[in-house]
């Protein structure tokens, strides 16, 4: 198993209860989540080393925080304890047709402190195979841009690989901005987290309304010939409804487009499910399994988490192949 890092905000989600609009609810479901610090999760539950790099309060909505991280075990030594209070965000879910909200309180939050902390990136790095980071991070503010940076460069002096997740968020700031910021990133990157949109309407890539293979494929060619990136990875949604999805896996190297078979399904709760498609493909490239089921792997982690509430994915590596081996059939007793 390899030795991984994760850098990003850690959020508090309340979610008002029974599909309640968030407009008439009296009582709200509490999670801790956030991109980076769910892929942590997932990957620690595939039995990789795993550590967060954050920072949170020093009170108990912090020291909260971090009990859910140990509690998965992740290692939480590169945790800062700075600023007033932790980034919240309030999820409305979707059913049926109608779609789900979400909306963001996290102004002022802890982690705009990190960009003011020392940083011993030689510590940090040490013996670390990987740094997983995503394109929210740096949307967070001009100074967390910086900062995004300079932990990718320092990762890839010492020789670390780095995986980004492009993640854009466009309630947190603008293409202008998110493509200016994943064009001065990816020359680092070395396994890239990014769909068909990203290059259609982020990249200006000729950009298209309508997903084809074909087209992610070429751009996939054009942007690992260009900045020497080994994997590129995504899944395609159909969305029949909030409710219901069909996904399927996608994964490039060396010119060739793998793909994993479709996935229609009922959803429980979707957040966090694009990161548990990220750690499924970590996983399946760091404890050596071939292209194939390296995607098989990181779309059936994507489906599975879809059936459980909160942000982050529960289940483990055996939990998932026999997902994918034994998916409709009866009570495993």
């Amino acid at each position: 198993m390899a030795n991984m890092i994760t850098i990003g905000e850690i959020l508090l989600r309340l979610t008002p209860e029974n599909h309640g609009r968030l407009q008439q609810s009296e009582s709200f479901n509490v999670y801790y989540g956030g991109a980076e610090a769910n892929v942590a999760v997932s990957l620690s539950n595939f039995g990789h080393n795993v550590s967060f790099l954050s920072s949170v309060p020093s009170h108990d909505i912090g020291d909260a925080a971090l009990k859910q991280l140990k509690k998965e075990g992740v290692d939480t030594k590169w945790m800062h304890r700075k600023g007033e209070r932790l980034g919240i965000y309030f999820y409305e879910p979707g059913y049926s047709l109608k779609q789900a909200k979400v909306i963001y309180d996290r102004n002022f939050s802890s982690i705009l402190h990190l960009p003011e902390e020392t940083i011993d990136w030689n510590a940090v790095f040490k013996q670390v195979d990987v740094l997983h980071i995503t394109g929210i991070t740096p949307a967070l503010s001009d100074a967390m841009q910086k900062f995004t940076l300079t932990a990718i460069k320092e990762a890839k002096k010492r020789s670390v690989q780095v995986s980004f997740d492009f993640n854009y968020r466009s309630k947190l700031w603008s293409v202008e901005k998110a493509k200016s910021s994943y064009f001065d990133i990816l020359p680092y990157v070395d396994i890239c987290f990014a769909g068909f949109k990203d290059f259609a309407y982020l990249l200006d890539n000729e950009g298209q309304d309508v997903f084809s293979e074909e087209y992610l494929k070429k751009s996939y060619q054009e942007f690992a010939s260009r900045y020497d990136i080994i994997y590129f990875a995504c899944t395609n949604r159909e969305i029949q409804s909030s409710s219901e999805n069909e996904i399927k896996g996608y994964l490039f190297k060396n010119s060739t487009l793998y793909k994993s078979e479709s996935f229609s399904f009922s959803i429980v709760d979707r957040i966090g499910s694009g990161d548990a498609f990220a750690a499924g493909v970590l996983h399946g490239i760091f404890s050596d399994m071939n292209v194939q089921e390296t995607v098989n792997f990181g779309t059936g982690s994507c489906v599975m988490k879809h059936f459980v509430n909160g942000d982050s994915s529960q289940f483990n590596e055996e939990e998932v192949k026999n997902f994918l081996k034994d998916q409709n059939k009866d009570v495993n007793r």
